[in-house]
């Protein structure tokens, strides 16, 4: 057996033994946080949504955190505020702590916390199932059409999470984050601007050959995407930082973020902050092009 198989099989191990880093909501003695509450929920919403709709300044995101999350101290299974806090603490995360290591990782595992609760929500069956034992790349397959949302910002909030923490942590998540992906690839391909091929894309691109990387699938799943998005910039941006970069292709690299930095950031305007933080990664990754190639 090789020295590179050898260490991924000792890593399997640690990870395993370790929790992978991480316990989650249905391993732990809960059922929601504090019931009751006499505000209006339905305002408390409406708050949210409109700080929502001005999260390009992150203060805004804060504010719209704190009115969901007063949605579900009312109540705990409310699956609409659920999703809407896994996605707007991933986007703090993603969009503007990416420079901040300890922030980055608290906020995006708080996404990752309301992801869980989200998908447990989204899925009585696929609750009974977490409780009473069953391995969650079998009990994920039961999650209906509801728990797309909750799925698709948990899955990317723990393969995100897990990334930066490191390898061995990558490795122990990969499974779940795999089969939660696989199941909104199977329910809706386009979900997201073609999310779920986006993260294959780079799922696959990451991976080494030996744990299930795969560059012609990766090249495949980023074509996908960008035939169902071709504005959502974020699907070039993910093929430039981990395909050609992994392939060395500066020609592609180029010509991808070249691409991003001549889209509007209206080309999309229900996701123009997001674009806006796409194309903010593609200068980022333009200015470090002599220590990626």
């Amino acid at each position: 057996m090789s020295t590179q198989r050898l260490l991924f099989v000792a890593l399997l191990t640690v990870t395993s033994v370790a929790c992978a880093g991480r316990k989650a909501a249905w391993q732990r003695d809960e059922h929601g946080g504090k019931t009751g509450g006499s505000s209006d929920v339905a305002t408390l919403i409406t708050e949210g949504d409109a700080h929502w709709a001005k999260r390009a300044d992150p203060k805004e995101i804060r504010a719209a955190i704190a009115a969901w999350q007063q949605v579900v101290d009312a109540n705990p299974k409310h699956l609409e505020a659920l999703i809407r806090l896994t996605r707007g603490n991933y986007f703090l995360a993603d969009g503007y702590l990416r420079d901040n290591e300890k922030e980055y990782l608290r906020t995006m595992d708080v996404a990752v916390k309301w992801g869980e609760k989200a998908v447990l929500a989204s899925s009585a069956e696929f609750e009974a199932k977490m409780r009473s034992g069953t391995k969650f790349p079998q009990a994920v397959k039961l999650v209906g059409k509801d728990g797309i949302p909750a799925m698709y910002w948990y899955a990317s909030a723990l393969g995100k999470w897990a990334k930066r923490k490191g390898f061995a942590v990558l490795v122990g998540q990969k499974d779940n984050v795999k089969a939660t992906m696989d199941r909104v690839l199977e329910l809706d391909p386009n979900y997201f601007y073609g999310g779920p091929h986006r993260y294959f894309g780079a799922m696959y691109a990451v991976a080494p050959a030996f744990a299930g990387g795969d560059l012609e699938k990766s090249r495949t799943h980023f074509k996908k995407s960008i035939e169902i998005a071709a504005d959502y910039v974020g699907t070039k941006v993910l093929w430039a930082q981990e395909l050609a970069v992994k392939e060395q292709d500066e020609a592609t690299f180029d010509k991808l973020l070249a691409e991003v930095l001549a889209t509007p950031d209206d080309a999309i305007p229900d996701v123009k902050p997001e674009i806006a933080v796409e194309k903010q990664k593609a200068r980022e990754l333009i200015e470090q092009k002599d220590e990626l190639f």
